[in-house]
């Protein structure tokens, strides 16, 4: 591997060591992307800098789309102390899992079809840098997010025990990881019908369903404020 290829694949997390990131705030995503891209904020943010822009695997993206989703991602950052991330990161780099992380955490971001799943992300890594949440689940949970519907994750916020979630939306979170399934007593539900009055013959299976413990953290750490 060339130095400048390592040097691409570590620069998401020389961003998340950068001393810029305390000067980002959600108002500069409403400046115009060429104000943006020619920031002299940014332009001290390593994952903005040349090697990004030449960087092959994202020559087929929106520069636009993209550039919101790593603000959105880094902005989540801002309030760690530099002290905080740098020993994350160094934990990383200790392990020798900073290059392979880091690619692939910015591959994630390049793919991710809605901005908003940036944030998420952000939120969770920001739980993992200050020891609130594995680091192993939040490479499960980033995966998850990945390929979930961002509409149908947002019905999870502050709702552990699936309130006006349609079992159509709780069989996708199923799906993807986030909730179990199980499938009703039925013999309980017949001896329940039974002592209010019925006679428990017309009592069907059904499908229950539960958040799980990786749903649970998704919850917590994903939809803070």
């Amino acid at each position: 591997m060339s130095d400048k290829k390592e040097k691409n694949q570590i620069d998401i997390f020389k961003s998340v060591k950068s001393e810029a990131l305390t000067e980002l705030t959600p108002e500069l995503l409403e400046t115009g992307l060429d104000l943006i891209t020619e920031s002299d904020l940014l332009k001290d943010i390593p994952v903005f800098g040349i090697g990004f822009k030449g960087y092959s695997l994202y020559k087929k993206i929106t520069e636009s789309f993209f550039t919101k989703k790593l603000l959105k991602f880094l902005i989540e950052l801002n309030e760690i102390p530099l002290s905080d991330r740098e020993n994350f990161i160094n934990e990383l780099e200790s392990k020798n899992e900073t290059n392979k992380a880091g690619e692939k955490l910015l591959i994630t971001l390049n793919r991710l079809n809605d901005d908003e799943k940036a944030t998420i992300i952000g939120k969770l890594l920001k739980k993992t840098i200050i020891g609130k949440l594995e680091y192993k689940d939040f490479n499960r949970l980033t995966h998850i997010i990945d390929n979930a519907y961002i509409e149908d994750l947002k019905l999870l916020e502050n709702n552990y025990h699936l309130a006006y979630i349609s079992d159509d939306v709780k069989s996708n979170l199923h799906q993807i990881g986030l909730i179990k399934q199980s499938i009703s007593d039925v013999k309980r539900q017949r001896q329940s019908q039974i002592r209010v009055g019925g006679n428990g013959d017309d009592v069907q299976p059904k499908l229950i369903y539960k958040i799980n413990d990786i749903g649970s953290k998704l919850i917590e750490f994903g939809f803070d404020k």
